[in-house]
C-alpha cells in the first residue's frame, strides 16, 4: 500500500456515527477531506443499503456523497476482492505482488454518486435478510465444532487455551492442518482450484488481506468453539465485522464506532496476528486526533 496522503476507512458504525452526530460532524468531514484520502470499503455500503428507514438510508448516502467530494475510492465486497487477489495469485505465484492487483470498485464509486437505489425498499429488505442469514449461518459454522472440540480437552484433562494467542501457539507448534485448511476453502473458492499445502502458505505469507481473513476466522474457531465462555478471552464480533478484516492492509487508519468496543478490540488483535502496520481507532479517538492542530 502507498500513497501521498494516509488512507483511513470507515466501519458502518462510523458511517452511522458521521450523521447521527449531525452539526458535530462537521469537523470530521472537513477533516477528512482535507487531510485523508477516504476508501470506502464496499461492505459498508451494502451494509447501509439495508438500513430499514429510508430517511436515515437517505442520510447515510447524502454523507458517503459529501465524502466523494475528497480523494476518495471503493474496494470490492470481501468476496470479490479475495477472488481477484487468490485468482492472479493462482495465474503467477513467483511473480504476484498484492499492491498491484486492481480491487478498485467502480460500480459502487458510480452508485454512490447516482444514488438511484436509496429509495429501493425492496432492495434494502432483501439486503437485510441476507444479512441477517449470513451473521446466523457464520455463528453456526464456527460453533458446530465445539461439543467435539470440548470432548477432546476432557479425555486428555487439559483446559482450553486462556487466549486466542495461545491458542494459534499451540495450532502452529504442532504444526495442524487447521490453519491452511481454513486458509485452503477460502483460496479454492477464489481461484476455483484445489490449492495444496504449499500454496496456501506461500499466499499466506504474499497477501496481507489473506492473512487477516484467515486470523479473523481462527478468531471465531477460537471464540465459539474453544473458549471457556466463564475464562476464556472473548472475540463478540460477527460475520460482517470479521470480514471488514481485508480491508485493512489497504488503509493507513481504520475506525469502528461499534458499540463496547467489540470490533476495534477483534481488529486490533487480528492487526497484531498477521503482523499489519494499520492503526484501528474507535471513532471517538479519530474524532479528538482531528480536533488537534499541527
Amino acid at each position: 500500500m502507498s500513497s501521498d496522503i494516509p488512507i483511513v476507512s470507515f466501519d458502518t458504525s462510523a458511517h452511522n456515527r458521521l450523521v447521527k452526530d449531525g452539526a458535530c460532524s462537521e469537523a470530521v468531514m472537513a477533516g477528512i477531506k482535507s487531510r485523508f484520502f477516504f476508501r470506502f470499503a464496499a461492505l459498508s455500503i451494502e451494509e447501509l443499503v439495508a438500513t430499514p428507514d429510508v430517511a436515515l438510508r437517505e442520510a447515510f448516502f447524502d454523507s458517503c456523497a459529501r465524502l466523494q467530494e475528497g480523494p476518495n475510492d471503493c474496494l470490492w465486497p470481501q468476496n470479490e476482492l479475495m477472488r481477484l487477489l487468490t485468482a492472479a495469485h493462482f495465474q503467477n505465484p513467483a511473480t504476484f505482488d498484492w499492491t498491484t492487483v486492481d480491487v478498485r470498485a467502480t460500480a459502487y464509486e458510480d452508485a454512490l454518486r447516482r444514488r438511484d437505489f436509496v429509495k429501493d425498499q425492496e432492495l434494502a429488505t432483501a439486503q437485510g435478510q441476507d444479512f441477517k442469514y449470513r451473521k446466523t449461518s457464520y455463528k453456526q459454522t464456527f460453533s458446530k465444532p465445539r461439543l467435539h472440540i470440548q470432548e477432546i480437552f476432557a479425555k486428555h484433562g487439559e483446559k482450553p487455551p486462556a487466549t486466542l494467542r495461545e491458542s494459534i501457539s499451540r495450532l502452529q507448534s504442532a504444526d495442524t492442518a487447521l490453519i491452511w485448511t481454513m486458509g485452503k476453502w477460502i483460496y479454492d473458492r477464489g481461484a476455483d482450484a484445489d490449492a495444496n499445502e504449499a500454496t496456501v502458505k506461500q499466499f499466506m505469507d504474499a497477501c496481507p488481506s489473506f492473512r487477516a481473513l484467515v486470523y479473523a476466522m481462527l478468531m471465531s474457531w477460537y471464540n465459539f468453539s474453544v473458549r471457556d465462555p466463564n475464562f476464556g478471552e472473548k472475540f463478540s464480533a460477527g460475520a460482517n465485522d470479521q470480514f471488514m478484516s481485508v480491508y485493512l492492509p489497504y488503509c493507513h487508519k481504520f475506525v469502528t464506532a461499534e458499540t463496547n468496543g467489540e470490533q476495534e478490540k477483534c481488529l486490533r488483535e487480528i492487526v497484531f496476528l498477521a503482523s499489519l502496520q494499520t492503526e484501528i481507532l474507535s471513532y471517538d479517538d479519530f474524532r479528538n486526533s482531528l480536533m488537534v492542530t499541527a
